[in-house]
């Protein structure tokens, strides 16, 4: 049995409770993976540099206002 399958079978057998658990564990981990990514698309920005433009400028740069 492939380890998918493996782990699939482990998350399903799983009480309801834990399995709960398992979910917010899970989506934490996605959020903090996020996070970082964010954070080095932001630093990666920084290091490009370029024209500093306000807030009110961007916002109206891409449509929002």
């Amino acid at each position: 049995m492939s380890a998918v399958l493996e782990i699939k079978k482990a998350i399903e057998s799983l009480p309801q409770d834990q399995f709960w658990q398992l979910v917010e564990w899970m989506d934490a981990k996605r959020a903090e993976v996020e996070d970082a990514a964010d954070v080095a698309r932001a630093e990666a920005l920084l290091v490009e540099g370029g024209e500093n433009v306000s807030w009110d400028e961007a916002k109206k740069e891409m449509g929002w206002k």
